[in-house]
C-alpha cells in the first residue's frame, strides 16, 4: 500500500507521505457496477471512507475504515473494540499501533518467542516507510466472524523502539503512531494469508523478523531469525471458522470530494447469500506475488507492460509511472507547495480520459477507463471531501523493460488505488483457497 496523507487540508495544501500497507513507491483506483448482491449479515461489515482517527494531525483522503474486536486470547470480557482500522487489499495480516491498546487488553496479548526466550519483533516495510513492533497473539472479532490465537503486529511498543537494526530504519520513514500511520489499525486482506511466506520461514536473514531483548538499548541488540508461517503476522479472515476464502470490497460511486462514503467488507466468496458472484470477470493472479499484468500508455505515447499491477485499496490514489503528466514536484508555482516536501500527486492542467488494459494469469482482459485531475485544485475546491474518483499519483520514472524484468516490481506496475474500487464490487480470493469459481489467488469484478 501507499498514501500521502493531507496535514491540514486548507488552502497551502501541505502534505505528507504517510501510512502503509504492505505492496509497494510512494503515496502503498470510476464507475462499473458489479452484480454481486449486497447487504449486511455475520459476514460483513460496514466500511467507512472518511478523515481519519485524528483529522487534527492528519487528514486521510480516498482510506476505507472498519471496526474491528481485539480481545486476549481465550477472553470473552477482556475486549477492545477499534475504530477506524484501514482495510488494504494490498498487504497481509493485523497490525495495530501500540497506543490504541487499553492497558488491560496490551497487558494480556501474548507474546510470541525465539529461541532463547527473546520476544520476536517483526520490521515490517511499506511503500512509504516502515512500522517495527513485537509479535503478538490475540483473538480477533469482526461483525459475527471470529479467530484465535492470531499473530498480530503491535507497532510503536516502546519495549522496543530503542533498539530498530540499521537495515529496517534504512527503510524510509517510521510510521509507529496514529498521526504518522494514518489509521488506528490496518487489517490487510490481500491474496496471501500470511506477510512474507516461505522466505522468512527458512531464511533468518530475511529482513522481517528478528529476536530482540526487551527493554534493549543497541541497534545491534536483535538478531534475525526464521520464522514459521503459521507464527508468522496473518489476516485473520483466512482462520475465520466460515467465510474464509477471500473478500468482496463494495463501495458506492460518489460526487467528487463527497465528505464520506459508507461501503460493505464482505467476508467469503460463494459461501453465503450475500457474495455470490454475477457476471464479473475472474482475473487469475501470480502464485508468487497475487499480481496480474497491465499495459499503459503514457500521455508521451511510450508502452508500458506491467507484470506487477494490483488492486488496492490501502492506495489512496491511481499510482502509475507517466513522466508526461505534472505532478507535485512540478508544479511548484502552486501556492503552498514546498520545496522541501516534493510530492509525487499528478496535476495536469485540465482532468486526464486514461485507460489501462488489465491481463490475468488466465489470459482474461478488460480496459479500465479512469480519470485523473489535478490534486491540488481536488483538495482545495472540496474542504472536507475525503472522497475523490480521479486521485492520480506518480510512482517513479517509467520503466525501460519489466517483461525483462531490468527494473524494479514498484517500477513494473500499475496500482489500481481506491478510486478504481468506487462503483465496484471487487472480489479477491485467497491463495489456496477453494471456490465456486476456481481457486485463489485471483481478482473479480
Amino acid at each position: 500500500m501507499r498514501k500521502l496523507v493531507l496535514l491540514g487540508l486548507v488552502q497551502g495544501l501541505f502534505l505528507l507521505a504517510g501510512c502503509g500497507g504492505g505492496s509497494s513507491g510512494l503515496v502503498s483506483a470510476p464507475s462499473n457496477n458489479g452484480s454481486g448482491s449486497g447487504g449486511q449479515g455475520a459476514n460483513a461489515v460496514t466500511m467507512k471512507v472518511d478523515s481519519g482517527p485524528d483529522p487534527t494531525m492528519g487528514y486521510d483522503v480516498d482510506t476505507p475504515f472498519i471496526t474491528v474486536t481485539v480481545c486476549a486470547p481465550g477472553s470473552t470480557t477482556n475486549c477492545q473494540q477499534i475504530d477506524h482500522v484501514e482495510v488494504d487489499t494490498g498487504s497481509y495480516g493485523f497490525r495495530i499501533i501500540s497506543s490504541v491498546l487499553n492497558t488491560s487488553v496490551a497487558s494480556a496479548l501474548q507474546q510470541e518467542v525465539g529461541t532463547g526466550g527473546n520476544p520476536i519483533v517483526e520490521c515490517t516495510g511499506f511503500a512509504d516507510g516502515f512500522s517495527w513492533g513485537p509479535i503478538k497473539v490475540a483473538d480477533v472479532e469482526i461483525a459475527g466472524e471470529s479467530a484465535s490465537n492470531v499473530p498480530i503486529q503491535v507497532i510503536g511498543d516502546p519495549s522496543f523502539e530503542n533498539e530498530i537494526p540499521a537495515n529496517c530504519s534504512g527503510e524510509g520513514n517510521k510510521e509507529d503512531t496514529v498521526a504518522l500511520f494514518g489509521a488506528n489499525a490496518i487489517l490487510g486482506v490481500g491474496p496471501f494469508a500470511d506477510d512474507c511466506g516461505n522466505g522468512c520461514a527458512t531464511t533468518p536473514a530475511n529482513g522481517w523478523y528478528y529476536t530482540c531483548p526487551a527493554n534493549g538499548m543497541s541497534t545491534t541488540s536483535c538478531a534475525g531469525v526464521a520464522q514459521s508461517e503459521i507464527d508468522q503476522v496473518t489476516d485473520p479472515v483466512t482462520d475465520f471458522q466460515t467465510d474464509n476464502n477471500g473478500v468482496i470490497v463494495q463501495l458506492p460511486s460518489t460526487s467528487e470530494g463527497a465528505a464520506s462514503a459508507t461501503g460493505t467488507l464482505i467476508f467469503g466468496i460463494g459461501t453465503a447469500s450475500n457474495n455470490m458472484k454475477g457476471s464479473e470477470t475472474v482475473y487469475t493472479a501470480s502464485q508468487s506475488y497475487g499480481d496480474v499484468s497491465a499495459t499503459y500508455t503514457t500521455q508521451g505515447g511510450q508502452q508500458l507492460v506491467l507484470p506487477y499491477s494490483y488492486f488496492d485499496t490501502g492506495s489512496n490514489a491511481y499510482y502509475f509511472a507517466d513522466g508526461s503528466i505534472p505532478s507535485f514536484t512540478g508544479c511548484s508555482s502552486y501556492p503552498g507547495y514546498d520545496t522541501k516536501k516534493p510530492q509525487s500527486w499528478f496535476c495536469p492542467g485540465s482532468e486526464l480520459k486514461l485507460s489501462a488494459m488489465v491481463t490475468g494469469q488466465n489470459a482474461a482482459q478488460t480496459t479500465v477507463d479512469f480519470s485523473v485531475g489535478n490534486a491540488y485544485t481536488l483538495f482545495n475546491s472540496s474542504a472536507t471531501g475525503t472522497v475523490f474518483n480521479d486521485l492520480g499519483a506518480s510512482s517513479g520514472p517509467p520503466p525501460t523493460d519489466c517483461v525483462a524484468q531490468t527494473t524494479t516490481d514498484t517500477a513494473c506496475a500499475f496500482d489500481f488505488g481506491f478510486p478504481f474500487f468506487l462503483g465496484r464490487n471487487v472480489f479477491i480470493a485467497f491463495a489456496g483457497a477453494n471456490t465456486a469459481w476456481g481457486p485463489g489467488p485471483y481478482f473479480a469484478y
